[in-house]
Order: C-alpha cells, then sequence, then structure tokens
C-alpha cells in the first residue's frame, strides 16, 4: 500500500469513526428511534465498530509514517532542476505492468552518456551507455551494454544566450544573459540517469538498437552501494503525480531484494 492510498483510507477511516461516535451519541440520548431491548447490543456492537476503527485507523497511519521514515531520496545533481509536464502516451501502475512491457528488465550501471542540446529548439536528450550486471528478462546477458535515450539533461542557458544573441545582433538588438547557466531539465520532476549509477531498469526497444524507459518516467529506480533503493524523484513531486511514481513510493528505501523476488515471480509466471 502506497503513501497515497494510506493517506486516504486513513481519512476515511477518521470519517466512520466521527459517524459511529454521533451515532451512539444520539441513541443513547433517545434522539434515535431504537428500541431499549436492541440497545444494549446495540452499544455494543457499536462500542466494538469504534474500537476496531480506531486500532485499524492508527495502523494505517503508522504504516504510512514508516513509509515516510524509510523513504530515501537523492537528486544526484548540483544544478536547478527544471522540469516539464508533458502528456504521456501509456503510464503503468504495478511492476506487473511494466514487467510485461519490456523488452529487458535489469540492473545497469551507466558508464558513459552524452548530453544531446538543441538550443533553437530549447530542448536536450540524454543517451546512456548501459553495462547490464543482473538480468531478469530479454534476449541480453550479463556484461552487455545497451543505449537509453531520455528526455532532458544538462543544459547550458549560456549556449543559448550566445545562440540567440548572434541573431539579435543581425537585428541590431542586444541581450543580457547575467544570471544564466547550467541546469537539468526533466520530465514531471524525473531526470535523466546519472553516470556512474547503479539501476533496476524496465527497458523497451525504440529501433536502431536505441531503448526507452517504460512508461518514459516510470520503469527506473537506482540501487545503491548498499542494494538499497533510491528514488531521484522528490516526495513533494511524487505527491503531485498521484501513481505516476508508483514504483518510487512503493520501494524507496527497501531492501532491493523485495523488487526482485517480485519481478522473478513475474517472470516465472509469465506464459511467455
Amino acid at each position: 500500500m502506497g503513501i497515497q492510498v494510506g493517506k486516504i483510507i486513513s481519512k476515511l477511516l477518521l470519517v466512520s469513526h466521527v459517524a459511529l461516535l454521533l451515532i451512539y451519541y444520539l441513541v443513547e440520548r433517545g434522539a434515535l428511534p431504537i428500541s431499549i431491548k436492541n440497545f444494549k447490543s446495540t452499544k455494543k456492537i457499536a462500542l466494538a465498530t469504534i474500537g476496531f476503527i480506531t486500532i485499524a485507523g492508527l495502523a494505517v497511519y503508522y504504516i504510512g509514517d514508516f513509509k515516510k521514515q524509510r523513504f530515501l531520496y537523492s537528486s544526484d545533481t548540483d544544478y536547478k532542476i527544471v522540469s516539464g509536464e508533458v502528456s504521456f502516451r501509456e503510464t503503468f501502475h504495478s511492476v506487473k505492468g511494466l514487467a510485461e512491457n519490456a523488452d529487458i528488465i535489469a540492473e545497469a550501471e551507466v558508464i558513459s552518456q552524452k548530453n544531446n542540446s538543441n538550443y533553437e529548439r530549447l530542448d536536450v536528450y540524454t543517451v546512456s551507455e548501459l553495462r547490464l550486471t543482473k538480468v531478469y528478462k530479454g534476449d541480453v546477458e550479463i556484461d552487455d551494454t545497451v543505449s537509453v535515450l531520455e528526455t532532458g539533461g544538462e543544459f547550458d542557458e549560456r549556449e543559448v544566450a550566445k545562440y540567440f544573441s548572434g541573431k539579435s545582433r543581425k537585428s541590431g538588438s542586444e541581450s543580457r544573459n547575467d544570471d544564466l547557466g547550467v541546469i537539468m531539465q526533466g520530465i514531471a520532476g524525473s531526470i535523466p540517469m546519472k553516470q556512474g549509477n547503479t539501476y533496476f531498469v524496465f527497458l523497451t526497444e525504440d529501433g536502431d538498437d536505441v531503448y526507452n524507459i517504460v512508461g518514459s518516467v516510470q520503469g527506473k529506480i537506482k540501487v545503491n552501494s548498499e542494494n538499497t533503493l533510491v528514488s531521484q524523484v522528490s516526495p513533494e513531486t511524487i505527491d503531485q503525480h498521484g501513481n505516476l511514481y508508483f514504483l518510487q513510493e512503493s520501494y524507496s528505501g527497501q531492501n532491493i531484494s523485495e523488487l526482485r523476488n517480485e519481478v522473478e515471480q513475474l517472470i516465472a509466471s509469465s506464459p511467455n
């Protein structure tokens, strides 16, 4: 159960709790037409129900609080993150959905990267070379390399200024760039993978031996040196985007073994 689901259930339990207390109060004061004969049993049922809801509510609250304490986040960039919003062609809400749509499921280390900036269009994409360290699905082997293309990456605003200032001089106008510098572009709060990091990835082939992340930003999560999963999407961003980052919300802070086991079970039960 994710943090978002826990919040919703907590609110529903709170509303139910208040409603039962109100009904019990009205019955005891005679404001509701329940006979004396049935009052004692009704009272017991109401008290038992209130007790159960209280315990359930506290359990959900503390589970959600534990998840928040366990959650690990690292942006892995010193640059300001500038995030664009897009409409995703397809999104997923479970590991099963990611696995079914992946051509490759693996753990991989980013061994090299290349940023490809277009200063006229004001956009950038990053191509990362991944060395596979563990393979769960796909016609690949350990130590094979694959190229993964992601929208976003390091983008030098000063180069944009140079590009447009050249055009401005031709038209007789000038522009200032005193406050410009390098930024990190991303999509919906998610930035590309970083060289030197290890990730658990769900990849889909996009032709010409280039792969994309399944769900664009959904099918990747960082693995640190202690085999713990780390979100590169902030908790605030996760809250803003609902179930888009279910993988980070559900697994950040956990040992990788739980995700490994789930994927292995899905692959074993797959008809393919």
